[in-house]
């Protein structure tokens, strides 16, 4: 029998919650087992339910659900975190990306973009699970580890190098992963993970007959054209159009 996933979602907007509710619902093994209205609600369940997907509005009264992304990310069960946000918002996914959000979902939330990102959550933890049963952790310094995932990102740029997915297939907690980059990279995974993205579009960028940005983003890992240019602008200090056009 598969396993059920359980499911806290976080909003404040009880209409956003309803249509949340109503997506996943349709969805087989995930279980909603919370719903919180702010942080500090949500910081609670999360500790009594130790739920495996965490659902989040970025922008509420008092704390963000950045400030929930960071606090579980700082926990030892690796948890799949989604950020949900308005374009208006936009910038605040990249902190969110930067803190171990898995994905992200634009609002009005649509069921179908819900069913998406589900059935490939499903497929990362139900992988991970896998992984967690058949292989024992490795025994490695913490140098010899931040390299290997450094090498395994490299080699798999495109794919899904997720903290969930990291942390399961070296074995290690989302605090440890936080812990080891910190200190041999001086930067959260997640940055690391970004900066590494924006260097190779920068050199894809510079192949100007190659590639359309679009596709620079697709070959990245991400999801769409529009959050490559926020990040990339973030990083640079321009957009990925205004740098090709230097060259």
């Amino acid at each position: 029998m598969s396993k059920v996933f359980k499911v806290l979602i976080v909003d404040d907007e009880p209409a956003v919650l309803a249509m949340e509710r109503r997506a996943i619902r349709k969805l087989a093994d995930f279980e909603i087992v919370g719903e919180a209205y702010g942080v500090k609600q949500a910081v609670r369940l999360y500790d009594e339910l130790e739920p495996d997907v965490v659902l989040t509005d970025i922008k509420m009264p008092g704390e963000s659900g950045i400030a929930l992304i960071e606090y579980i990310n700082q926990k030892e069960k690796n948890t799949a975190c989604v950020a949900v946000s308005g374009y208006a918002d936009f910038d605040y996914v990249h902190d969110a990306f930067t803190q171990g959000a898995l994905d992200y979902l634009l609002k009005p939330v649509e069921a179908g973009k819900v069913e998406e990102l589900f059935i490939r959550i499903r497929k990362i933890l139900n992988e991970n699970a896998d992984k967690n049963l058949n292989l024992p952790k490795a025994k490695v310094s913490a140098d010899e580890l931040v390299m290997q995932i450094c090498e395994y990102v490299d080699q798999n740029i495109a794919g899904d190098n997720s903290i969930v997915t990291i942390c399961n297939r070296f074995h290690i907690s989302q605090p440890y992963l936080s812990k080891i980059f910190k200190k041999q990279k001086n930067c959260t995974y997640n940055e690391y993970l970004i900066r590494c993205k924006v260097e190779k579009a920068k050199t894809l960028l510079m192949r100007k007959d190659d590639y359309l940005i679009g596709e620079i983003a697709s070959a990245l890992g991400f999801s769409d054209q529009f959050y490559f240019s926020k990040v990339f602008k973030n990083i640079v200090g321009c957009t990925p159009r205004e740098y090709r056009s230097r060259f």
